[in-house]
């Protein structure tokens, strides 16, 4: 009886131990749990500013692709403005050089007037043959030379036109140079901001990174418990169904003993001439010991 007794205790001490373990295990998960849910909630925030600067990046690199687009542009027209003046130079040195092999031939007004003079000479004077022959060639050398004249003021004017054209052009090609160069500074400014934001997201990215094992390892743990309570709870069970078993043995070991001393009774009374009661008869004749044990329990 004392053996199940002190069986009895250990068992009643070790269902505390473990609903005490049980219950230290239960707070350490809550606790785990909440850290897993603010970890989590952290990476979340992290991988949202994350999108947001990866959108950022992406319309950075549209913004720089339009400028790239724009200064192709620009230096596609600069080039056709340099080839545009260089052909503009070329004319204009092809100009010069007649005018300036032409300064000897005289001015429109005078080579007319002489023409018209020698025509006026021809048609009033009496030539002969070979005065009239000898004004012709004249009037011919003459009309020659007008058109060559007519041929340099051309070119003169024509030079005055060019020259004009050429300082739009080089006021054009600096137009070019000055937009391809502000065009070019910006396309760098993006590209600082695009480094610095992929800095940025570098950063996060180690951020959540870092965050994803501490959550793998915070839920490993969890796991962990969980097996530890369900084999505590398992074992509790045992302990529980061992306690109810060592319960009901005492109470029939209870019962046994009263019955016992009863039968010890009944002898005694018997032994000295006393009358017995029903049940001191009945636990002396051996009868009704399951049903009694019951009652006596």
């Amino acid at each position: 009886m004392s053996e199940v007794m002190i069986s009895y205790k250990e068992l009643e001490k070790k269902l505390d131990e473990i609903n005490a373990k049980m219950k230290e295990l239960r707070k350490k998960r809550k606790e785990l749990v909440e850290r897993v849910r603010k970890l989590r909630e952290e990476r979340r925030a992290l991988i949202e500013r994350k999108k947001k600067e990866v959108e950022r990046i992406r319309a950075l690199r549209e913004e720089r692709r339009v400028k790239v687009e724009e200064v192709r542009g620009l230096r596609e027209e600069r080039r056709k403005t340099r080839e545009e003046l260089k052909k503009t130079l070329e004319e204009i040195r092809k100009l010069k050089s007649t005018v300036m092999n032409s300064k000897t031939i005289r001015s429109l007004d005078a080579i007319k007037k002489r023409i018209q003079y020698l025509e006026w000479k021809q048609q009033t004077s009496v030539l002969t043959r070979e005065e009239e022959e000898e004004l012709i060639r004249q009037i011919a050398r003459l009309e020659e030379l007008l058109e060559k004249a007519l041929e340099v003021e051309q070119a003169r004017k024509r030079l005055l036109e060019l020259r004009a054209e050429l300082a739009k052009l080089r006021i054009l090609l600096n137009d070019y140079d000055q937009m391809i160069r502000k065009k070019s500074s910006e396309i760098s400014e993006i590209d600082e901001r695009i480094k610095n934001v992929q800095e940025v997201i570098e950063e996060l990215n180690n951020k959540i990174d870092s965050l994803t094992p501490k959550i793998q390892e915070l839920s490993d743990e969890i796991s962990k418990i969980d097996e530890e309570l369900a084999r505590l709870e398992e074992e509790k069970q045992k302990t529980a169904e061992e306690l109810k078993r060592l319960n009901e043995l005492m109470k029939n070991s209870k019962g046994l003993r009263l019955l016992e001393e009863l039968r010890k009774r009944a002898q005694e009374k018997m032994a000295r001439g006393e009358p017995l009661t029903f049940e001191e008869f009945k636990a002396l004749m051996g009868e009704g010991i399951e049903e009694d044990l019951g009652d006596i329990g």
